[in-house]
């Protein structure tokens, strides 16, 4: 793949490039490293030809290096850069004289496609055509060669039209998706506006196509000629009907409105933002944070303090794509809020600037990280545009993280009752990691409802009101009060008569809440009486609360990793022990399925060095770990097994792909429950062990493995990623990762029979057991239960109970024999479309 090199005057300018090429690139990323600035804080702006040679090393690909510059020096520091490569990797570099912004989307759109450095050069090159086209009818656009139409006759031609039906049109990462899409195929696509056929743009040209500028409602004309040119039609028809990638985004009418400047507060009311729509009331509780402190420190190595560093950033960067992850189990487009923390957290300017820091004033990396997010924040700060202004507040948010680490202090938040809660703004991981029966609603000094904590405010359910203003910091804390999260309303010590009607407006919001929910914690019993086990999904006790809340017949899969993340030490037996003893009085006596560690490669510890591997999803993670760190392991069974006295828990091995890891793994709990027998501590007369089903290897061999074990709980998100080939996130793969393809089917079939012959049971506990159109044809293959994040255990048990186990048992047989994933879901949906409530 072409890698690029930014060289720019300005840090921030080359930043904000870099960001913005992300927003585009839709199938794999392509390869960015960045030489700009100066070292001088002073004088900040300039180039340097040994930062740019560096740069150019960094990303090197024999497919090729494109080098973009901005203006003057920056052209001479890269020609003097280019001269000092060995030279065989000269020929395969190129500086392009193209408008850096323009150039670089366009080049990033190009290289993602698998383009030869010459057509991805082109496309730089033809990045002002558009713009051009569009301020003025003189100025003719250069078409690059590379380029043109393909020779062919009328007759060759196939069209078709399509309406854009997304908010804001062919935007950035649309635009991208649409022009990803158009270049899997070898015809020659091209697109116009409906009625305007005389302006037909190339297709596969992001450029082109973004310059088009259509809107929402607009109909465009796409006409392919070549080889595959109805496939080509197809997708990109299909790609439509899904709204170019964003059929997921909740819609506007779901975003609470602000109220108008002009609107004044009734009297005893102040006024603010409506960020989280409810009505809550309760005493005032003022949230304190306790901030890291930071002292200036010189220091003799720079290369061990940006090493101690790195440490924390990687050990920051996993504990964000837990608190991501936990999100996104119920609310995966909200989750997308955390990628920006990562994206931070990695970016190589930051990570530059704070380099530079430390080597040339000597300090200490906490000093000189906190200047680089200053620096940052302040820059977001300056920016007009409300939205991008508040990602400050991100900033500094995921910055303190890393300096929480960094000096040993923790960064903690306080609440010492429960209430409503006032703080002068609320970072979003303030706002994930709030108790939601602590906090019944939620008053900030500042922001707004399009801030990241305001958004996860609406995905907990925490009415919020922002953007008050200092009075609200000034209310005593106990002091009542009243939040309206519909009208952006909080009243201080309000009269009897407001009290009276809020409680009004808050009961009824309630019933409706709870409606939904009312016959969630009965059983899920089809209507032919067959018991369906419907279990949660958690990583917390807080998740177990809501997952009891919620009518959780049990928990089927706990993630312990969140005990091990996010700290610079492992948890000690006795820690362990606590946690998993509080889950299963939580849990109110049901049973409780407890997955022994489950991190390495992609999710690393700070504490365990692993080194780094090309693929850490076929790496040492999981049980392989837990085998190479015996200490470790032992010490979470013996937790385990603690826990078990008095309390209905089972234990769950995951990545088993040998018998062999399997035999290992229980041959250190046997062990592990022999010592606790010889020190006569308590714990169960016996505890259920299972095994995760995530690869094909142990779904093949299910048979082999079903005499070993209590029973299996299939991941059904990881075996169809290792089945079907295809990495999970990967949006360019995206069409093949569904747990209803007919070869993850038979690998099901195959493990329900293995354990039906062996007595045993089955779960499945991967997004697929809460999958509407998924959950018939897994009762039917004979699956006992499903595990599934709690949020969606009420409709889950609601659909099962409008089932019979004699007709999920026949569309079960039929699915098998279908020839692909969508195949299996037309024919449900078609099922459950005739079914009577």
């Amino acid at each position: 793949m072409v890698s690029i090199v930014l060289v720019s005057h300005s840090s921030l300018l080359a930043a904000g490039i870099v960001e913005m090429a992300r927003m585009v690139m839709q199938q794999a990323p392509v390869p960015i490293a960045v030489a700009a600035g100066a070292a001088d804080p002073e004088h900040p702006l300039g180039t340097d030809a040994a930062k740019i040679r560096q740069a150019i090393e960094e990303v090197y690909s024999d497919d090729g290096v494109l080098v973009l510059m901005d203006l003057g020096s920056a052209v001479l520091s890269a020609e003097m850069a280019v001269d000092f490569l060995p030279e065989e990797k000269r020929a395969n570099v190129k500086l392009c004289a193209a408008p850096i912004v323009e150039g670089t989307i366009a080049a990033v759109v190009q290289a993602s496609l698998g383009a030869s450095l010459d057509r991805v050069v082109a496309e730089a090159m033809e990045s002002l055509a558009g713009k051009s086209e569009s301020l003025s009818d003189h100025i003719q656009a250069v078409v690059s060669p590379a380029l043109a139409p393909s020779e062919g006759t009328a007759a060759d031609l196939l069209e078709t039209q399509l309406t854009v039906t997304n908010r804001l049109g062919l935007h950035a990462r649309p635009a991208a998706l649409f022009v990803q899409t158009a270049g899997r195929f070898r015809s020659d696509i091209r697109i116009a506006r409906a009625g305007q056929g005389t302006r037909k743009v190339n297709a596969k040209s992001f450029n082109a196509v973004a310059s088009l500028g259509i809107r929402q409602h607009e109909v465009i004309t796409v006409s392919a000629r070549g080889p595959d040119a109805a496939e080509a039609l197809a997708a990109l028809q299909q790609l439509a009907a899904d709204q170019f990638g964003e059929a997921s985004e909740p819609p506007e009418a779901q975003q609470p409105a602000s109220p108008t400047p002009t609107a004044e507060a009734p009297v005893g009311a102040l006024r603010g933002a409506a960020a989280s729509p409810g009505y809550a009331i309760g005493p005032a509780v003022v949230l304190r944070h306790v901030e890291p402190q930071v002292e200036r420190r010189a220091i003799d190595d720079p290369d061990a303090e940006m090493a101690r560093l790195r440490t924390v950033l990687d050990a920051v960067r996993e504990s964000t794509r837990l608190l991501r992850d936990q999100i996104a189990r119920q609310h995966p487009y909200e989750a997308a809020i955390f990628d920006a923390y990562l994206m931070f957290l990695s970016d190589p300017e930051v990570l530059t600037r704070v380099q530079q820091i430390i080597e040339h004033e000597r300090i200490n990396a906490e000093w000189a990280w906190r200047e680089t997010v200053n620096e940052s924040a302040r820059a977001f700060e300056a920016i007009e545009d409300e939205y991008m202004r508040a990602r400050a507040v991100d900033i500094r948010d995921i910055g303190a993280q890393v300096l929480s680490r960094l000096t040993g202090q923790t960064r903690s938040i306080t609440i010492d009752q429960a209430g409503i809660v006032i703080a002068p703004d609320l970072s979003p991981s303030d706002t994930a990691h709030l108790d939601r029966f602590m906090v019944l609603g939620i008053c900030t000094e500042r922001g707004s409802p399009t801030s990241h904590s305001a958004i996860l405010a609406r995905t907990l359910g925490i009415p919020a009101v922002t953007g008050i203003g200092a009075a609200i910091g000034r209310v005593e804390p106990g002091t009542l009060l009243v939040v309206d999260g519909y009208e952006g309303l909080v009243w201080i010590a309000p009269d009897e008569q407001v009290v009276a009607e809020y409680t009004d407006r808050q009961a009824q919001w309630r019933a409706a809440q709870e409606q939904a929910q009312r016959s969630s914690a009965t059983p899920a019993m089809t209507k032919d009486g067959a018991h369906i086990e419907v279990a949660a999904n958690i990583g917390s006790l807080a998740d177990a609360r809501t997952a009891a809340e919620l009518g959780a017949d049990g928990v089927g899969l706990l993630r312990t990793e969140f005990l091990f993340l996010d700290r610079t030490a492992a948890p000690d037996e006795n820690e362990q022990c606590q946690m998993y003893v509080a889950i299963a009085q939580a849990m109110e006596g049901r049973p409780v399925v407890v997955r022994t560690l489950d991190v390495g490669g992609d999710k690393p510890l700070a504490y365990i060095p692993l080194g780094r591997e090309e693929n850490p999803f076929l790496g040492q993670r999981a049980i392989r770990l837990c085998l190479n760190q015996p200490d470790l392991f032992a010490a979470q069974l013996r937790a385990i097994l603690r826990a078990s006295a008095g309390h209905s828990l089972k234990v769950m091995f995951p990545m088993i792909a040998d018998i062999s890891e399997l035999r290992r793994a229980r041959a250190i709990l046997e062990s592990a429950a022999a010592g606790l027998r010889a020190q006569s501590t308590p714990m169960a007369d016996s505890i259920e062990v299972g095994m995760m089903v995530e690869v094909p290897s142990a779904a093949l061999l299910a048979h082999v493995f079903a005499p070993e074990v209590d029973f299996f709980s299939i991941g059904s998100n990881d075996l169809v990623q290792y089945t079907l080939a295809a990495e999970r996130g990967n949006a360019a793969v995206a069409h093949l990762q569904d747990g209803l393809h007919p070869a993850v089917l038979v690998q099901i079939q195959h493990v329900v029979q293995s354990a039906q012959r062996a007595g045993k049971w089955v779960s499945v506990c991967g997004e697929l057991a809460a999958d509407h159109e998924a959950v018939p044809v897994l009762i039917g293959l004979g699956v006992n239960k499903l595990s599934m994040s709690p949020g969606a255990i009420p409709q889950v048990k609601e659909l099962i109970r409008r089932l019979t186990l004699e007709e999920v048992r026949q569309w079960a047989s039929q699915a098998l024999t279908m020839e692909s994933a969508e195949a299996v879901r037309q024919f449900i949906r078609a099922r459950l479309e005739t079914l009577a409530d």
